[in-house]
């Protein structure tokens, strides 16, 4: 079994994109594609992870304006493993996806619970490492996801 992000020859890829819901079908393609062999069972925690962000910036960053969205991923070593490396970055306003989030009540009753935040508590819970900076006018999201080992050997 892999046990280091050097067992992996998954390099960074970029691309730029609209910030528009339907730009995921683009994202989940360099996914599958990046993704596939060995890494393929961690294919659906990183989806779910990049719709949450790429959502949150076209609600947030643009204020309902055209703008565009860049997005990296890649395989690192974190901590001493393989991990997958997310990276969303926009030009828009100044917009901290997880310092706005809400903590959802999740021991409430379905119909009592207020809309938001569940998502992005879903994107914490399965992240190793989430950051935020603001950087040269820009939004910055990255986020690590820790490969479980039946992810890293492909079981």
């Amino acid at each position: 079994m892999p046990n280091s992000a050097e067992d992996f020859t998954v390099p960074v890829e970029t691309i730029t994109l609209p910030a528009q819901l339907d730009a995921i079908t683009n994202v989940n393609q360099m996914l599958e594609r990046m993704l596939q062999g060995r890494l393929a069972p961690a294919l659906f925690k990183t989806q779910l992870v990049v719709e949450e962000l790429l959502a949150n910036i076209c609600s947030y960053a643009y204020d309902g304006q055209n703008g565009e969205a860049e997005f990296a991923c890649g395989v690192v070593n974190f901590d001493g493993s393989p991990a997958i490396m997310l990276q969303l970055t926009d030009h828009g306003k100044p917009y901290d996806p997880f310092a706005n989030a809400k903590e959802p009540d999740l021991d409430a009753a379905l119909e009592d619970r207020q809309i938001g935040g569940l998502g992005l508590h879903l994107v914490k819970e399965l992240c190793a490492h989430y950051a935020y900076i603001r950087l040269n006018n820009c939004n910055q999201t990255q986020i690590i996801l820790a490969l479980e080992p039946d992810e890293a050997s492909g079981a």
